[in-house]
């Protein structure tokens, strides 16, 4: 007895195949997220203010679709210090970072940002970057940040 193909069993294979090769593209964002890397990497304070250099690497498989990196300086309190919602975004910023691909960021700190107050905390700048991996959605969005200290070599 001879089996033939039936056009339903075809059917049922091309959609087989169609759900494996889209089950390739996913990827887990935390896993991706500790790949991408924001560091500080010169620091120049004149009499105009504080220009901090920066290195954003993309050390994942993904691409960084859009992002925004900011720098913050906390503020001192009683107990410690706390975050500081007024940021400076910084320049020099790209769309599309390619996986294993690195950008050079500039920001500059105004010297009336922080000259005269005691509160705020310019030795221990805040760094932030927002984004998202390969397309702009909430499910791709990703947050990472801290201290410039805890930031070394994350």
């Amino acid at each position: 007895m001879k089996r033939y193909w039936s056009p339903l069993s075809f059917i049922f294979l091309f959609v087989f195949l169609f759900l494996v090769s889209c089950g390739n593209d996913t990827f887990n964002l935390s896993d991706v997220v500790d790949h991408v890397q924001l560091e500080i990497v010169e620091r120049k304070e004149d009499h105009r203010g504080i220009t901090y250099t920066l290195i954003l690497k993309n050390n994942s498989d993904q691409i960084i679709k859009q992002n925004n990196v900011f720098l913050s300086y906390p503020i001192k309190t009683s107990t410690g210090t706390r975050s500081n919602e007024f940021k400076i975004e910084a320049e020099n910023n790209k769309l599309n970072i390619k996986p294993k691909e690195e950008v050079l960021l500039s920001v500059f700190a105004p010297r009336e940002m922080y000259e005269s107050n005691i509160h705020i905390d310019i030795n221990e700048p805040n760094i932030k970057i927002e984004g998202f991996i390969n397309e702009v959605n909430q499910e791709n969005e990703f947050f990472k940040g801290g201290g410039f200290k805890a930031m070394e070599n994350f």
